[in-house]
Order: structure tokens, then C-alpha cells, then sequence
């Protein structure tokens, strides 16, 4: 885990790409609205 992913503290403005290959922030998705992520390790 990266040393700046704690609890309490600001995430990091991830960058990936959806099924279209456009890229998308996580600011972008949230907007103003509240929001959960799950940070999960493996393939399920």
C-alpha cells in the first residue's frame, strides 16, 4: 500500500480508463457528491 493512502487522509485524483479506453478522474465521477471506494488487491 502506498504510504499516502491512510486513514483520514485525501485521495490521490486516480486516472483510469473505462471500456472505451477514454480516461476518466475520480473528481470527475464524484463530482460534489459524497463518495465510498473500495480498495481491493487480486482478481475476482
Amino acid at each position: 500500500m502506498r504510504p499516502d493512502i491512510v486513514p483520514g487522509a485525501r485521495l490521490p485524483d486516480f486516472e483510469l480508463p473505462d471500456c472505451t479506453g477514454a480516461v476518466h478522474r475520480l473528481s470527475e465521477l464524484q463530482e460534489n457528491n459524497p463518495m465510498c471506494l473500495l480498495l481491493a488487491r487480486g482478481h475476482y
